[in-house]
């Protein structure tokens, strides 16, 4: 009898499903990127047109064969992530580097970008939630379509995920978290969503310091408003207690099942091409810039290669500002001067660090029986301080009166212009170690407040200094340049430091210490001390109205001025909304490859 030989993926070889670097080929369908975007896209056209050809080009690989199990363990998320230029690692992160930050004094910033099969859903800190309902009437109303709408969005929400009840028999006593089952598809499938095994000891002192500031308890972040407080999930399987990606949850389940869906991993795209009706025909790749070759599309191209990759695509592709393109002598394709324009990204500010009285992550920072006991708890049961990034519980807000009093009218007139549920401020009980190396604290516990400005003014750019893509982009995040945020980032960080001295296990502030107190002087440690990346850029190729001079995507995430193309990842999102961006990318890239499925199976919108 003959049997299936070892190395299968279900009942075919393991190659077989992987695209040969050098070979010409042709799919019905090209998919540049194998992000978190790009594996969705990959796999619901894959179950739901199972007669179709589809490739995807990702440059990097695995993330477990290229980052060891950083990748995998979530206390290792903030590794290659941090905000020093040299911060990064070449097989899983771009090495972006921001322009000097006005906002920054001066500095310059690595920018994590994942570069792996999964994307940044391999690199991130694995936080879920969705954004407010106010948010999505903005997006709906701004491009002109209510299929935005939270409600509308909603079973696109819920489409990507398996929600896992809280395993009671491990989770602390004290760390009682709120939810509601209607926020989920029960049991749904895909990506792992819970709300971990492990709690973190100070997080037990969140719920008494938010209720003394006013705020309250939140019943279910993925509800449509964020305000209040409370324990969030996260994208973690809670039996293994690792990392659940875009990759493990449905790229690789996907590729397993579907003879027709094709990986070119390790491969880079160069430039999209074009036939003389300005459609888009495929693709030109590369293997470490050697190799050439064409993957031809027969319907369309989907550009899902990240915030900054894709809009860098399109320009060396001929779809941008004209003045840019005319500049590198790329001939122009469609000239749409939104390419690389009026990026938004949330404001990490930093916050205070503080002497606690409980348990942080420092006492696993280094190789020792801590260390030894966490990775048995983690093998054990999938908890234990391993299974935790070190961050659980937290609030949001939009800043309270008695700290808005100093406010320029500009200041209260330009943050007025948001949404009603839109909170200006995430603050995050932090049990970390990091800020040990610079306190000078000895072996004393260290916990912080993180200060995450979600609503701001200040806007961001890239462009291209090549007209080849194997040279990075010129990037520049503009984090509070105006004086509208730095009015705000103040009232924020000063919100914090209550917060932080609100909790029960507070022992005296560590950095910036007491001695900065004045306005000009908290502004002067965000600008030198706080300020760093959180990775939430989105809108440089920005979704809009076809009367929208900015705008390079309709609704639908179809490239304004040519046929056949699609930009469909967090680039395409015509704002960040308030807080972290995974959640609104899987929902934004299940509801645009639904009207790609819709439109090849012939459904009108």
């Amino acid at each position: 009898m003959l049997t299936a030989p070892a190395q299968s993926l279900g009942s075919k070889l393991t190659g077989s499903s992987f695209g040969l670097p050098g070979a010409n080929a042709t799919y019905d369908y090209v998919i540049v990127g194998g992000g978190l975007a790009g594996s969705v896209i990959a796999t619901r056209l894959s179950e739901q047109l199972p007669n179709q050809t589809i490739a995807v080009i990702e440059a990097g690989s695995f993330a477990e064969l290229s980052n060891t199990n950083w990748s995998q363990i979530p206390y290792y998320s903030e590794q290659f992530a941090g905000a020093d230029v040299d911060d990064w690692q070449p097989l899983i992160d771009w090495g972006l580097a921001t322009l000097p930050q006005a906002g920054g004094n001066g500095r310059r910033y690595h920018y994590a970008q994942g570069k792996c099969l999964g994307g940044s859903s391999e690199r991130n800190q694995m936080i879920y939630h969705r954004s407010t309902a106010g948010s999505y009437k903005a997006f709906a109303d701004h491009v002109g379509d209510d299929a935005y709408l939270f409600e509308n969005m909603d079973p696109f929400f819920k489409r990507s995920y398996h929600f896992n009840l809280p395993n009671d028999e491990v989770r602390p006593e004290n760390a009682t978290v709120n939810y509601t089952l209607t926020g989920y598809d029960i049991p749904g499938s895909g990506v792992e969503l819970s709300y971990g095994n492990y709690a973190n000891a100070i997080s037990s002192y969140g719920p008494a310091a938010f209720e003394s500031l006013g705020f309250e308890a939140n019943h279910d972040f993925n509800s449509g408003n964020l305000t209040g407080y409370g324990y969030f999930p996260s994208t973690i399987d809670p039996v293994t207690g690792l990392r659940s990606s875009a990759e493990s949850g449905l790229l690789s389940p996907a590729i397993a099942k579907s003879p027709l869906l094709t990986i070119y991993q390790s491969c880079m795209a160069r430039n999209i091409l074009f036939d003389g009706q300005k459609r888009a025909t495929g693709v030109n790749v590369t293997v470490d810039g050697i190799k050439p070759f064409t993957l031809t599309a027969r319907k369309e191209v989907i550009l899902s290669a990240g915030a900054y990759h894709s809009p860098q695509l399109l320009m060396v592709s001929g779809v941008g500002p004209r003045s840019t393109l005319e500049q590198f002598n790329i001939p122009v394709i469609s000239a749409l001067e939104g390419v690389g324009q009026n990026s938004w990204d949330t404001a990490n500010l930093g916050g205070p660090s503080f002497n606690i009285s409980t348990v942080s992550s420092s006492r696993i920072a280094e190789p020792g029986p801590a260390l030894d006991e966490a990775m048995t708890q983690l093998l054990a049961n999938g908890s234990g301080p391993l299974s935790n990034i070190g961050e659980d519980f937290w609030g949001w807000e939009k800043i309270p009166s008695e700290l808005r009093t100093n406010f320029s009218q500009s200041t209260k007139d330009a943050f007025a212009a948001f949404p009603a549920d839109w909170p200006e401020f995430e603050f995050v009980i932090s049990n970390t170690g990091t800020s040990l190396s610079s306190s000078g604290s000895g072996s004393h516990d260290v916990g912080a407040l993180a200060v995450l400005m979600t609503a701001s003014t200040s806007r961001g750019n890239m462009t291209i200094q090549s007209a080849s893509n194997d040279v990075a982009p010129i990037i520049s995040p503009n984090w509070i340049t105006t004086k509208e945020d730095q009015e705000l980032a103040v009232a924020g960080f000063r919100r914090g430091r209550q917060i932080a001295q609100a909790l029960g296990a507070y022992q005296g502030e560590v950095s910036p210490g007491p001695s900065v107190q004045t306005d000009a002087e908290i502004l002067k440690w965000i600008q030198e001390e706080g300020l760093a990346a959180i990775h939430h850029c989105s809108a440089l190729c920005a979704m809009g109205r076809s009367n929208n001079t900015m705008a390079v995507v309709d609704s639908k995430a179809r490239v304004y001025g040519v046929t056949g193309l699609r930009v469909i990842d967090s680039s395409s999102l015509p704002f960040t909304p308030p807080g972290h961006t995974q959640g609104t990318t899987y929902a934004h890239a299940e509801k645009l490859v639904q009207d790609v499925i819709n439109a090849a199976k012939g459904i009108l919108a």
